[in-house]
């Protein structure tokens, strides 16, 4: 590989990050950048560029935005504890709970329980799938809103019964291959967990970016409502 032409050799994804990596790393500021920064229209084209895919360039820009933190989840597929959070000009209004509350339950698809802490307003909702609480709190002119998910029920629920039904097949399979040497005993015990687990994982991942996408929602919304309301 030391011996190819740099022009011909076909470089890994491991490759290509450090290559970029290097390459920002190393380019003047105003190369990367303009004092106005990029919009998400140009960071798609330059995405484009290195083939990047628009939809999860989008999603990365919506998590940089809203300031997202999460467990990266990898053995699951998606993070069970998420939490995303903007700041605003202005003081939301404690008048403009009832719409407040309003936008949160559309959004979110759920009834909830608000309560007022020291001033800060504070919505969640539990149930058998895990936690959501979505909270707006105003400090020195600037209101933070902030939204967080804790999914390890719903991460338990998709995972504990299928893993449950897939380990009883597996051993199905493996005592069948034991007692008769049959081919499809083997395939089962070898096949089925696997198989199982790439789906469960799919299942998550939609189960996580659905709740991760209200959340997001539901705070740029809320955004714009207390902004409007501080600007009136």
């Amino acid at each position: 590989m030391a011996d190819t032409p740099i022009d011909q050799r076909r470089f890994t994804d491991e490759e290509v990050r450090e290559i970029l990596r290097r390459a920002v790393s190393r380019a003047p500021s105003h190369a990367v950048t303009r004092s106005d920064g990029l919009s998400l229209a140009e960071l798609k084209a330059i995405g484009d560029e290195v083939g990047i895919d628009p939809g999860r360039l989008e999603a990365a820009a919506r998590d940089v935005a809203l300031g997202r933190r999460g467990r990266p989840g990898r053995l699951l597929g998606a993070p069970t504890v998420m939490a995303f959070e903007r700041r605003v000009e202005g003081a939301f209004d404690p008048d403009d709970t009832p719409e407040i509350l309003s936008v949160i339950r559309r959004t979110m698809g759920r009834q909830g329980e608000a309560s007022e802490i020291h001033g800060a307003l504070e919505w969640k909702v539990e149930g058998d799938t895990g936690a959501r609480w979505i909270t707006l709190s105003t400090r020195d002119g600037v209101t933070t809103i902030g939204g967080s998910a804790n999914l390890n029920s719903a991460a338990a629920l998709t995972f504990f019964p299928a893993g449950i039904l897939g380990l009883i097949a597996s051993l199905v399979g493996l005592v069948e291959f034991v007692r008769d040497g049959g081919v499809v005993g083997l395939v089962v015990a070898v096949a089925v967990l696997p198989i199982l687990y790439t789906i469960m994982r799919s299942i998550f991942r939609r189960v996580s970016d659905a709740e991760s996408a209200k959340l997001q929602r539901a705070l740029e919304e809320l955004a714009r409502l207390t902004d409007g309301s501080g600007a009136g």
